[in-house]
């Protein structure tokens, strides 16, 4: 079945522009999300330095067993380093792309090759991103490759040592709770929750976080390898990351209810959490005792002690909220700053993100009244030298009546978002096709891609169902997509989408 081919409006490549062979030289993007809970595969290392709690980490238990933990890696590498890369470069346009093999030996490399190959099809050869592969991070061939320097998606630990566009310890601040909190912008009051001293720990070198596991008691020494702090421990390890959880529970449980707590690195919605009511608190507490802060603090070290990860941020609730907004955009390294789309945000019950809404017609109008905080983001992040792409998550909120709502910022993503391509595809549905409005979400199907295209074949050859990421997982039967999909209104926008989730199921990362 043939396809009809899509044309951005414009690609990374043409926003990037003079800066893809500036002072860097070549740039290569590297769109792989980064995992703390585990490996994501034999050649991409857990990240133990720039730590993220995202879905994943907060989702896991401390204790499954080896087959559940195993299914868990497995579909997240799917994720985070097929799918996810896929989708953002759809988006590149006509510049390198590195991927890793979710397996890590090269086997699925091939298999990889071939699904990148069939979306970027979907592309005019002029706009299709050149992919390469590699096993891991480890194995990336620079010179060969006509690559001088790359720009991370997240802050990968395995990066450390090649050049890059933007240093990893600035990018992970860039894109940490604590530094919006601080860094003047629009946003909603909180304060910073920092894990306080504690005096089993304290020494000029390791002031905020746990002796070395060689420096506790027997059960700590002969689990050194071991990520969490052991339940067992029976030395000065297990006393403090007992009083440390102690004392944030104590600080959480005195906060006025309602409120939002957020952990200092997150993405998709995980790691974030709104309490609304005493049991929402004590479901937080409970989470936060068994699964998150056990792996939180026992991850703090004198490798990433400067960057504050076990930092979280209490804010108030919003009171009357209008809108949930994700502002996308460009920074140029001049500075400039280039509008790509404000689409609505679409959460889940737990409050992650699992899509976005645009209407096509309302951009100009919706340009106009998210300039002015585009500027003062884009103006911050270039004063710490930062180009490239920007997603910040919006809230719009009542003042009352007959005045004027108020913006506020409670997110900022500092990369490749979820809704970029959304901004990039007006031509392609709107002014071609008259599909005024569209929508972006990710799917899991028990089908191929092709018998998936078979399925809506009418929708797939008139252009109103784009796939812009899928992966098939041969050994599971699972097939993962990441689709946008375009109607002449909103109606018929979810008719649309209701007859796919018949079929398959809404994701989140």
């Amino acid at each position: 079945m043939r396809l009809p081919q899509v044309i951005l409006d414009t690609t990374l490549r043409e926003l990037y522009g003079n800066s893809v062979h500036g002072p860097e030289g070549r740039i290569a993007l590297v769109l792989c999300a980064a995992c703390t809970e585990f490996a994501l595969s034999s050649k991409v290392g857990r990240n133990s330095k720039y730590l993220y709690v995202e879905s994943t980490f907060c989702s896991t238990p401390l204790k499954c067993s080896r087959e559940e933990r195993a299914e868990i890696q497995r579909a997240v590498a799917i994720k985070f380093l097929s799918l996810i890369p896929q989708r953002d470069a759809f988006s590149a346009g006509n510049m390198p792309v590195i991927s890793f093999d979710p397996n890590g030996s090269g086997k699925e490399t091939a298999h990889g090759k071939v699904e990148a190959k069939k979306t970027m099809s979907n592309l005019t050869a002029d706009q299709r991103s050149r992919i390469l592969y590699f096993a891991g991070p480890e194995d990336i061939s620079m010179e060969a490759n006509g690559i001088d320097s790359l720009v991370a998606r997240s802050a990968l630990d395995d990066l450390e040592g090649y050049p890059l566009v933007i240093d990893l310890d600035t990018h992970y601040f860039l894109n940490s709770k604590l530094a919006l909190s601080e860094s003047g912008l629009p946003r909603y009051e909180s304060s910073a929750l920092t894990v306080p001293k504690s005096p089993k720990s304290v020494s000029l070198e390791l002031k905020d976080f746990s002796p070395a596991p060689t420096e506790c008691c027997a059960v700590c020494m002969s689990r050194d390898g071991e990520v969490v702090i052991p339940e067992d421990c029976t030395g000065v390890r297990g006393r403090w990351l007992k009083n440390r959880i102690r004392d944030i529970l104590d600080h959480v449980s005195a906060q006025p209810i309602p409120f939002v707590l957020k952990n200092q690195q997150t993405f998709g919605g995980g790691g974030t959490f709104k309490v609304s009511s005493r049991k929402d608190l004590a479901d937080l507490k409970a989470l936060l005792s068994t699964r998150i802060l056990p792996k939180l603090l026992s991850g703090v070290s004198p490798f990433n002690a400067h960057l504050k990860p076990a930092t979280l941020i209490l804010s108030e609730m919003v009171k009357d909220p209008i809108c949930d907004w994700g502002l996308t955009f460009f920074v140029r390294r001049s500075g400039q700053c280039v509008y790509l789309s404000a689409t609505q945000q679409i959460l889940d019950p737990t409050n992650a993100w699992i899509g976005s809404n645009i209407s096509y017609p309302a951009q100009d109008k919706l340009r106009q009244k998210f300039t002015p905080i585009m500027l003062e983001i884009g103006a911050w992040l270039h004063s710490y030298g930062y180009f490239g792409p920007c997603g910040a998550d919006i809230l719009e909120e009542a003042q009352g009546d007959h005045m004027p709502t108020t913006m506020k910022i409670v997110d900022l993503n500092v990369r490749t978002s979820g809704s970029l391509t959304l901004g990039l595809l007006k031509g392609h549905f709107s002014e071609q096709r008259g599909l005024h409005h569209a929508t972006c979400f990710s799917i899991s199907v028990n089908m191929t891609r092709e018998g998936f295209i078979e399925t809506f074949e009418a929708d797939f050859t008139d252009g109103s169902i784009v796939i812009v990421g899928w992966y098939d997982d041969i050994s599971s039967g699972t097939n993962y997509g990441y689709l946008v999909v375009g109607g002449t209104d909103e109606d018929g926008l979810g008719r649309r989408v209701a007859e796919l989730k018949k079929f398959a199921s809404v994701m989140h990362f």
